[in-house]
């Protein structure tokens, strides 16, 4: 004997109840995951730049020459050359980073005070309203030599911070690259105090 047996789907009603939850859900999550994007970019970009530090020390010490790293653009983007310093200029290039590579909202500003100096958020936004560069950053850079420190020559020229902000998100997080006259690269936290945490910057 043959039994029949209904199969039970959702009703309509039901239907619009689960697609009106995942709607709700999804408003209340974009703000969010918007800002967890720009701060991505700018840990990209702050990690990008401390990989590129890094890589002048290494090849300044394994080639026991001094080895420059330079920042390259005049409008704060984030974009960087390693190369081997001949005379006063700069010679072969070991490594770049162009403009194109990763998120196109990061910017960078720059102190070569010793120690340096902590930046306000308040400076940058004022520079990216007006449409100017973050002042500095092209052209600046850090020289590393045979031991991996930065010349006594080069001490107060050099950069000693980096700031990376967002240009989009004024609300985004922001990242600090510190360069000790030792040769030192450090990324840190300026919402947080260095005594307290050891994540954060003096």
């Amino acid at each position: 004997m043959l039994i029949l047996r209904h199969q039970r789907g959702f009703s309509l009603i039901e239907l619009m109840i689960g697609i009106a939850i995942v709607a709700i859900l999804l408003a209340v999550g974009m703000p969010t995951f918007g800002l967890w994007m720009q701060n991505t970019q700018v840990r990209t970009a702050a990690e990008s730049i401390q990989n590129g530090l890094q890589t002048a020390r290494n090849e300044a010490v394994r080639r026991n020459t001094n080895v420059r790293f330079n920042l390259t653009s005049a409008t704060g983007l984030v974009t960087w050359n390693v190369c081997v310093v001949v005379g006063a200029a700069c010679g072969e290039v070991i490594q770049q980073r162009s403009a194109a590579e990763g998120g196109a909202n990061a910017r960078v500003g720059i102190s070569t005070d010793v120690p340096p100096t902590p930046v306000p958020n308040t400076q940058y936004a004022t520079a990216l309203a007006a449409g100017a560069g973050l002042s500095g950053a092209g052209g600046a850079g850090v020289t590393f030599n045979g031991v991996g420190s930065i010349p006594a020559a080069n001490i107060g020229t050099d950069i000693t911070r980096i700031d990376i902000i967002n240009a989009l998100a004024n609300d985004a997080r922001r990242l600090v690259i510190v360069v000790g006259t030792g040769g030192l690269v450090r990324m840190c936290d300026p919402l947080h105090a260095l005594a307290s945490n050891p994540q954060g910057c003096s």
